[in-house]
């Protein structure tokens, strides 16, 4: 499928948005500066990205060469295909960074004006008004043409040469002529805007991806007659227009290839900004992950009680819009009020204040009104009265209020006994879905256990299982271990170490791997889930010493040679399993000191078992900063187990690496901090979400993994 990226330029306030909006049918206007559609043209589907760029971003200077940027706001700019170029014939600052010609005729009849010679090389000119919504599609669908008959050409060498990465276009201008100005009592009846679309040249220059908030148009005439290796857009401007740039501004397009100078831009984004994103539609993986990273990792910034008015403020302005068709309205309702279900499903220890709950309870009762949204509320209802026990989210920076005493007894009083009389319930996951769903929660749920062997259906239910596998030393190290463990299969011994991983991993709500690393140890102390962490990082250490131990059981080099090899084996069959985990425990066994200084004992064992395993250990290696872990897990197929040290590792980078509210007064978000705890996190819930289909139950090797009595040094 081809992409296409095509230019929306314009001045600020031309309407750039409103184009987006009106070509993508969308309720409001774009949040991002960058949108998507997906266009058939001829039968043949492209993805088309309408990148809006403002005039502020160009320096019209007469004496230096126009380009485009090659960065805006830190971020590459992709390669354009095409451009549409917007101004307002009834507004003379969107046409006063444009062409002297262009300003001075601003007053004549649209249509001639749309015939000057400046304006020969452009494939067609566009009368847009909200009055014709049809228009906007059908500008689009010319300059997408434009540009997929341009690279049709380019391919098939009828065109110019292919430009490098600065090729440009020139600005032809003629003479000034003499106009009259625009009288002032016309500006208000703003009807209609006028589109120039250029053609494509050989080899756009580099798109711009900076935002505007409005609306405009302008003429630019195109010109691919100059050789490719100088090609240039050169504008006459007179000088009286300085005083119209900001006094701040920065010439972004004035410098050199060794270093990009950019306009002061403001960091991070704002609460009411990502709460828009939030509730925006979803048209890429990239708009299902940001829903998941923030619903995980919004209480670092807000209160659950925040959040919530926020969304049913947008849901009500949404209702009361009677400007919004229907189909659109109730689509977007039904978006929002999904986005609410998820958030009660995964998250559901947010509604357990009572000013949050009463208020979701509220919001529940409304919605069971309404035909199209009963059955979301008969299941938003479920999930709170069965699932909203405890407030167990210890540590964030914003939580809601907490109740006074007398209450908050009471209420402890009554979710305990509520958990008693729910905790032998189980609920099937697909029947406390909504619809449209199930792409993106089946991802993140750890419900999803159907067809496993595992008979559990929640983290609490897998952290009662866990709190079991707790090493013990009721089994003494003798011989009878030694011939015992040696009996069991390697297939076996390696499936009870990846069942234990996987119950552990399970019961670690996702929410605790970023606590662990962000509260101070007496936080911790006070935070009990994190005890699921701690349990299982000390089951990682114990297998380690485990495998140490029962490769010195025996003093001779014969019988430890037998179990080291019976250990390289196992550790084969995890790495086949994907338990990475679990695989790292066993090889720092191996490598320990303990083991590692076994000359003759490592002689002994077959030099094809050795081979197999010198790509283990390369596997999990710390070179390039495990580099080859990184890229083997990041290909695995589910179901899988991470390597838990090692992403613990990075989400301590990712928390010290950034502040978590920046601007002047702390009150923008640094969403890029998030973006990268969204990057360890995103596969963590997406391998929670699937469990091991054919993991049975070995008691033998259990005991013998749990319950050796080993010494406690390492000698």
């Amino acid at each position: 499928m081809e992409s296409y990226n095509i230019a929306i330029i314009g001045a600020d306030g031309v309407g750039k948005s409103s184009f987006v909006q009106q070509v993508l049918n969308l309720a409001h206007l774009p949040t991002t500066y960058s949108s998507s559609v997906r266009m058939v043209v001829d039968n043949v589907t492209h993805v088309v990205t309408l990148l809006e760029l403002d005039l502020e971003h160009f320096e019209l200077d007469s004496s230096q060469p126009i380009q485009w940027p090659k960065q805006i706001n830190g971020e590459i700019v992709p390669r354009v295909d095409a451009a549409l170029v917007l101004y307002d014939v009834m507004s003379r600052n969107s046409i006063r960074e444009l062409p002297r010609v262009v300003e001075e005729d601003w007053n004549v009849n649209v249509d001639e004006m749309a015939k000057h010679p400046f304006f020969k090389s452009c494939i067609g000119q566009f009368q847009m008004s909200s009055q014709e919504p049809g228009a906007f599609r059908t500008c689009l669908d010319s300059v997408v043409r434009a540009a997929i008959l341009h690279k049709r050409e380019e391919i098939g060498g009828e065109a110019v040469c292919r430009r490098r990465a600065q090729s440009a276009i020139n600005l032809d201008v003629p003479e000034p002529k003499s106009g009259r100005p625009l009288s002032q009592h016309s500006k208000h009846s703003r009807a209609s805007s006028d589109f120039s679309v250029p053609r494509a040249s050989p080899n756009q220059q580099h798109g711009d991806a900076y935002r505007t908030q409005a609306f405009r148009s302008s003429r630019l005439g195109l010109r691919s007659d100059r050789p490719s290796g100088d090609s240039f857009i050169d504008i006459n401007e007179s000088d009286s227009h300085d005083s119209y740039r900001c006094s701040d501004d920065s010439p972004i397009l004035q410098r050199s290839d060794d270093a990009i100078v950019e306009k002061p831009k403001i960091t991070g984004v704002t609460f009411d900004e990502l709460a828009d994103r939030l509730l925006a539609p979803r048209l890429s993986r990239v708009d299902n992950n940001f829903s998941d990273i923030f619903l995980c990792l919004y209480r670092k910034f807000a209160a659950p009680g925040e959040l919530l008015s926020a969304i049913l403020m947008r849901l009500e302005k949404v209702r009361d819009d009677d400007s919004i068709l229907h189909l659109i309205k109730t689509a977007t309702q039904l978006r929002i009020i999904e986005i609410v279900a998820k958030w009660l499903f995964l998250y559901p220890g947010d509604f357990a204040r009572p000013t949050t709950k009463r208020k979701l309870e509220n919001f529940i009762n409304q919605l069971s009104t309404e035909p199209i949204s009963m059955f979301a509320a008969q299941q938003m209802r479920q999930n709170l009265h069965s699932n909203v026990l405890e407030d167990d989210d210890t540590g964030w920076a914003y939580s809601d209020n907490p109740l006074d005493g007398d209450v908050a007894n009471t209420l402890s009083k009554e979710m305990e006994e509520l958990s008693a009389d729910v905790s032998s319930l189980q609920f099937d996951r697909e029947s406390n879905m909504l619809p449209g769903d199930s792409e993106v929660s089946s991802s993140v749920d750890r419900n999803s256990r159907i067809g496993s062997q595992f008979p559990f259906n929640s983290s609490e239910e897998y952290e009662r299982e866990a709190t079991l596998l707790e090493p013990s030393d009721h089994l003494p190290m003798n011989k009878v271990r030694y011939h015992t463990f040696m009996e069991i299969s390697d297939f076996e011994i390696a499936d009870e170490i990846t069942r234990i991983d996987w119950i552990m991993f399970s019961s670690i709500r996702i929410r605790d791997f970023v606590r662990h690393v962000s509260l101070s140890t007496t936080q911790k102390g006070r935070c009990r889930s994190l005890q699921n962490v701690n349990r299982m990082i000390n089951h990682f250490n114990h297998v380690a010493k485990w495998v140490a131990n029962m490769i010195l059981l025996r003093d001779k080099a014969k019988h430890r040679a037998q179990m080291l090899e019976k250990f390289m084996n196992i550790a084969l069959k995890l790495r086949q399993l994907n338990n990475y985990n679990g695989l790292a425990a066993v090889l720092a066994g191996i490598n320990g000191t303990a083991i590692h200084r076994l000359a003759q004992t490592r002689a002994l064992v077959s030099a094809e078992v050795q081979k197999r395993f010198a790509r283990l250990v390369i596997l999990m290696g710390t070179q390039k900063g495990y580099f080859a872990y990184r890229l083997a897990w990041e290909n695995s197929p589910l179901p899988r187990i991470p390597f838990i040290p090692l992403h613990r590792r990075d989400l301590v980078s990712a928390e010290e690496g950034g502040k978590t509210l920046v601007g002047c007064n702390d009150d923008r978000i640094n969403w890029k901090k998030f973006e990268v705890l969204g990057e360890v996190l995103l596969p963590i819930m997406k391998s929670q979400g699937t469990a091991y289909p054919n993991l049975a139950k070995h008691d033998t090797a259990r005991d013998i993994i749990l319950g050796c009595r080993m010494p406690m040094d390492d000698e």
